[in-house]
């Protein structure tokens, strides 16, 4: 057993009605975000890189309702059901740019990012109807992030999908989207700078989403049943590791949100049940993916570890939201 050390607690107004959400947790811009809601909008607060506190500075949205990204000068975007709004530091609403929304909202949802170099908002949003019963995809619009224009376009290869938008830690312009079509799952990578024009690509291996932190040009991606985990990586062979083979009997990772510790560490969840109240925290090798150690709470339960990518971690009970790091006993 490897020991977690309590480094900080706090209260976050609102997290945990929204930890479930895919924006809950979000990397941009070489930062970690959690994303709550409050009664009057969602917010969302930087990871402080003082490994003694949870949040620094904080973003608030107005009365925005869905997909929450934090932007580069202080603003938030908003991706909702049928429009993007993108909100200023004093959450006063800049502009918005309406798509008129997907046919079928219980299964499809927007999602934004904005590009490495500020100059653009990805947002996905319905394709056109051709009115012959034939759709080619839904789509991966570029926004000019000055006025909303819409600049450029990308077919997706899903379809009446939920989006998920993400970076990886160490580079912005990696920009990862995975894709819930029904019971298809897309891993997607989508390149935006240095022309105006999205260019998408599948990533890794295998169409299930993409985990938690990626960084250093590795994703992770973890299968929805809880089989097995992969790492992925340009110019290196793919790993990839089954739960039979590598946890105790009958046990399977569980979550979303595997994640990179840091450059040497994987943190993920295992559980017997792929809904548990709790979990058990191994730490893989961040290479191999093998497991290397159990994390000791010390009386504590925690589910859905979030790896920070700094040796850090957070748990969230709720509203109160704990950072931790290991230590060797």
């Amino acid at each position: 057993m490897t020991a977690a050390e309590l480094l900080a607690e706090e209260e976050v107004p609102g997290y945990g009605a929204r930890f479930a959400r895919c924006d809950s947790f979000l990397i941009r811009d070489r930062a970690c975000w959690l994303v709550a809601e409050s009664e009057d909008g969602p917010w969302a607060g930087r990871v402080s890189a003082d490994v003694s506190r949870i949040l620094d500075e904080r973003c608030r949205a107005g009365a925005g309702r869905g997909f929450v990204s934090p932007l580069k000068d202080g603003g938030l975007a908003v991706a909702g059901a049928d429009r993007v709004v993108v909100y200023d530091a004093g959450a006063r609403v800049r502009w918005e740019y309406v798509f008129g929304g997907w046919a079928d909202r219980n299964n499809a949802s927007a999602s934004c990012v904005d590009t490495a170099d500020g100059r653009r908002l990805l947002v996905t949003v319905p394709g056109p109807d051709t009115g012959d019963g034939a759709y080619a995809g839904d789509l991966c619009v570029a926004l000019d992030l000055a006025d909303g224009r819409r600049v450029a376009e990308a077919v997706l290869p899903s379809a009446t999908a939920a989006y998920a938008f993400q970076q990886s830690l160490t580079d912005p312009a990696q920009i990862l989207l995975s894709a819930l079509q029904g019971d298809t799952f897309y891993g997607l990578q989508v390149t935006a700078d240095g022309g105006d024009r999205p260019a998408v690509a599948e990533v890794g291996l295998e169409n299930d989403p993409i985990a938690g932190l990626c960084r250093d040009g590795a994703v992770l991606k973890a299968d929805v049943g809880g089989g097995w985990l992969s790492r992925s990586q340009e110019g290196r062979e793919d790993v990839i590791v089954e739960a039979e083979d590598v946890l105790p009997e009958g046990f399977l990772f569980v979550g979303p949100r595997a994640g990179f510790l840091d450059k040497d560490r994987v943190l993920a969840a295992v559980a017997e049940d792929q809904a548990p109240g709790d979990s058990r925290h191994l730490l893989l090798d961040a290479h191999t993916l093998q497991p290397v150690a159990e994390l000791d709470y010390a009386g504590t339960t925690c589910a859905d570890p979030l790896a920070l990518g700094d040796g850090t971690w957070l748990t969230a009970e709720g509203d109160v939201v704990r950072r931790w790091r290991a230590v060797d006993r």
